[in-house]
This record gives C-alpha cells, sequence and structure tokens, in this order.
C-alpha cells in the first residue's frame, strides 16, 4: 500500500484523557497513573440526542472529535470500527428477553445496532458523506486501518477511523472478558501537511508487537481497541519506527511510521 498520512489522533482509556496530554505516558516518560476515565457529554449532538446517547457513543464520538479538530467535519468519510459494539444495551435486550412479559426499551433497540456511533456522528456532524461500520473481533484496529487507509487511496482527501469498544457486561464477561472502555482515532488523508506517515502492508501470520510499558500492556491486553497502544507509543516517542498488529485471518499488518 502507499504511504498515507496520519493529520490527528483522538485518544480515550483509563489514564489517558486524550493524546496530547497523554503522549508522556506513551513516550515512557511518565507513568501511567489511576484507572479512571472520564467519557464527556457529546458537544456537537443537538440535546435531545444527546439524552439518548450511551456510553459507547459517547466513547467513540469523543475521540473522533479530538481528532477532527482542525478538519471540515462536514464532509469527512468515516469508518467506525468496534470488536463487540454496546455490550451494555446488548445485555439489557437479552435480560429483557428472558422476563415473562419482554418488552425491549426502543431507545435501546435504536441503539443496539452497531453502526449507532457512526450514525450519531453524522447527525452530530451534519454530514452526508458515507460512513462505514466494520468489526474484526481482536483484530478489529487493523481491520479498520485497512478499510480506511483503502478508502483514502482510492478517493484521496481525509477519511477518520474511530475504534472504540466498551466493557463487558456480567452476562457476557466469561465469554468476552473486555475490562475497560477504551478508544482512539486516527484522522487519515494525503501525505502533504500530515504530522505522520505510515506505510502499511498486509502480511502473513507474525506475532503482534507489545506495549514498552507493563501498565500498558496490561490495557492492551484489556480491550481490543487498545490493541491500537503500541502504534500510539511509537507516535508519541516522535521518531521513525515500525509496529505490527493482528490482522484479520490469521495474518499481520505491518505498519512504518515516519515523523
Amino acid at each position: 500500500m502507499n504511504t498515507i498520512g496520519l493529520h490527528a489522533v483522538g485518544l480515550l482509556g483509563p489514564g489517558l484523557d486524550d493524546f496530547e496530554t497523554a503522549r508522556a505516558i506513551l513516550a515512557g516518560t511518565a507513568p501511567l497513573a489511576g484507572d479512571a476515565i472520564n467519557i464527556p457529554p457529546v458537544r456537537l449532538l443537538p440535546a435531545n440526542e444527546r439524552r439518548r446517547t450511551t456510553t459507547t457513543i459517547r466513547l467513540a464520538l469523543k475521540v473522533a472529535e479530538e481528532a477532527t479538530t482542525d478538519s471540515d467535519r462536514s464532509q469527512l468519510r468515516s469508518v467506525f470500527a468496534s470488536s463487540s459494539g454496546d455490550m451494555d444495551i446488548i445485555d439489557r435486550i437479552c435480560d429483557a428477553l428472558t422476563q415473562p412479559e419482554p418488552v425491549v426499551s426502543p431507545v435501546q433497540f435504536h441503539n443496539s445496532v452497531h453502526n449507532a456511533p457512526a450514525g450519531n456522528w453524522s447527525i452530530a456532524t451534519r454530514n452526508p458523506a458515507p460512513a462505514t461500520a466494520v468489526s474484526g473481533y481482536n483484530a478489529t484496529v487493523a481491520a479498520g486501518l485497512l478499510e480506511a487507509a483503502t478508502l483514502q487511496q482510492c478517493e484521496g482527501g481525509e477519511v477518520l477511523l474511530t475504534c472504540y469498544d466498551v466493557p463487558s457486561m456480567e452476562t457476557f464477561i466469561r465469554v468476552r472478558p473486555i475490562h475497560h472502555a477504551f478508544a482512539v482515532a486516527l484522522r487519515l488523508g494525503p501525505v502533504e501537511g500530515a504530522t505522520w506517515r505510515l506505510q502499511m502492508d498486509l502480511k502473513g501470520p507474525a506475532t503482534a508487537d507489545r506495549c514498552v510499558a507493563d501498565e500498558l500492556e496490561a490495557l492492551r491486553e484489556s480491550n481490543p481497541a487498545a490493541r491500537a497502544l503500541p502504534l500510539l507509543e511509537q507516535l508519541a516517542r516522535g521518531t521513525a519506527g515500525h509496529v505490527t498488529l493482528d490482522a484479520p485471518l490469521g495474518r499481520s499488518l505491518s505498519i512504518r511510521i515516519e515523523p
């Protein structure tokens, strides 16, 4: 794949409030302090829509907003990638269906679909451009990167990639052990004017890179979206480097990073 530009990053996770303030942690010059995560309301949504949002939607849109601060959101194409979608809503709907008189909340049903964050982003930004929702189990980050990069290479312009997952609820925790909320957004585009340049190659089986910091490695293993952390560590270090991520179907995604 040809070289692609990375123009901005959004980040939210335990002890990681945004990409700018998390740079020192990701670069290894400051420790990851605490595991609290604050997911703010979506400022871009109208009040009526804002009240109906879920944790998953707020998580995804927070990092999307951060990564697009200096761009025209009204025309930006987007890819939203999540391994498991809105686990909280799915848990509640499954529980409701087991009751003697099963009643599913219309709002919960509305938000249960996999592309709910993408739809809310389109509403929030008044954006009619195409939005894609993808999933690739533990390789969701690589699946989203490949989708977004291919779209950018084929059609030009900028593409927003947002990867996110929330913790599994009690019903699913044994089969899908996701323990922390995490989200990252990457605004991809032309090489000209980009902060970083990425060269991606889809290859055969290879061992995915681990995080340098033990605390970040524990987070990487706790959430599929956090598989992006080795890439974020390299970006924060500000030097050229190479990262390997797990890709779908047992393959790997090799990424060469240049400032």
